[in-house]
């Protein structure tokens, strides 16, 4: 397959999984961090979450949304007359409680999950919340209208479910990580001499979108020393001959976030600017080789460190990657302090990066899946052993 079809390969995958998002929840895996933590129910608010409990890719930004959850697994929705019909349509739960856009829509949205937890049975019950994002008037109405509910941050039963993907969601993660691969690399194919930060970036992101993407996430693409900041926008700046390219760019395919870095050079690469991707090339694929089952995040971390001290490079940052899901940093981070141990359906990045002072940033990153017998490598879909050169 050539990257032209690869950019639009995922496109029917995405297309189902707007139609039919059943089974992407781990629900046996929530019902038993409902119960770990001694909790009756969760109440799903952000984004994420509710798109994860309901199987649904709602955007709800400005209208309270809340999917209730009980430890025997029943489920139910609060959501606004118009996102209703949506979530009717394209998620299994069944008990949908809509409420009309207006001014009085946080009032109405309210009423109706009182309504709802107090036939549910949970009156009396131990609720979780998304405390972070539940503002203090809608805690303050829960709390005037149950006095006899206890509560407790649900943060940590939805991190700990998600942290293991479904068959479903790992293959909507790897038809997002080779479309995003994909468009970086055809976006490079497609420059030339002249190129910007900036067209080389409306490439990316155009790519991306042809390629089955909903949104876009972010797009860090720069040249030369202009690289080396973190996190900067691209400029209408030339990328000059012998400039090396950094780009780390992820979109959201399905509800899901991608995650994927690529270094490419403009003409030619200098023997030196060779010689340190080839060394950070060598520790990438070390590391992907060693991955496993029952390491703990911070293992890795600390084996990344090892790699990079065995080939003269240095690391400029506290995580070598991360867990990713429904958003980019989804969990944990591969950093010195964390604990969690991998598991099979885990999907972490992994970004070994090297930042050359009055050069660029070195930097290579893939989605990866961890398996029973070691890894699955989700957005290698084309040979990135040496820089891609752009002619």
């Amino acid at each position: 397959m050539n990257v032209s079809n690869a950019l639009i390969a995922s496109r029917p995958l995405f297309d189902r999984v707007r139609k039919d998002r059943l089974g992407f929840c781990n629900e046996a895996r929530l019902r038993r961090e409902i119960e770990d933590a001694g909790l009756d129910a969760v109440v799903a608010s952000s984004q994420a979450n509710v798109i994860y409990t309901s199987g649904a890719y709602l955007a709800i930004d400005v209208l309270p949304t809340f999917i209730v959850t009980t430890s025997s697994g029943e489920r139910a929705a609060v959501v606004n007359e118009a996102d209703a019909v949506f979530l009717g349509t394209y998620s299994s739960i069944e008990d949908i409680r809509s409420f009309r856009f207006g001014p009085n829509s946080e009032r109405d949205a309210l009423a109706l999950l009182v309504a709802l937890l107090n036939e549910l049975g949970l009156a009396s019950a131990s609720l979780g919340i998304e405390l972070g994002g539940f503002s203090r008037v809608r805690l303050a109405t829960l709390e005037a209208a149950f006095a006899g509910i206890t509560w407790a941050d649900s943060e940590p039963v939805f991190r700990n479910a998600r942290l293991v993907k479904t068959e479903n969601e790992i293959e909507v993660l790897r038809g997002a990580a080779r479309a995003t691969a994909a468009a970086i690399t055809q976006a490079f194919n497609d420059a030339d001499a002249d190129e910007t930060e900036k067209l080389l970036a409306a490439r990316i992101q155009s790519n991306a979108l042809l390629g089955g993407a909903d949104e876009l996430s972010h797009a860090n693409i720069n040249a030369g020393v202009h690289s080396t900041l973190g996190h900067t926008v691209s400029l209408e700046k030339q990328i000059r001959p012998e400039e090396v390219v950094h780009v780390d760019f992820g979109a959201k395919y399905g509800g899901y976030t991608s995650d994927v870095s690529r270094n490419a050079v403009m003409r030619a690469a200098t023997p030196k600017q060779r010689d340190i991707y080839d060394r950070l090339f060598q520790i990438h694929r070390t590391l992907l080789d060693w991955l496993r089952p029952g390491l703990a995040a911070k293992e890795v971390y600390e084996k990344g460190q090892e790699e990079f001290a065995k080939v003269g490079l240095s690391y400029p940052w506290g995580t070598l990657g991360h867990s990713i899901g429904l958003v980019m940093h989804e969990g944990f981070e591969l950093s010195a302090a964390s604990e969690t141990v991998l598991e099979p359906g885990m999907v972490i990045c992994v970004e070994p990066s090297h930042i050359e002072q009055d050069d660029a940033r070195y930097d290579v990153e893939d989605m990866v899946l961890i398996r029973e017998n070691g890894t699955e490598i989700l957005s290698l879909g084309e040979d990135i052993s040496g820089m891609h050169v752009i002619t």
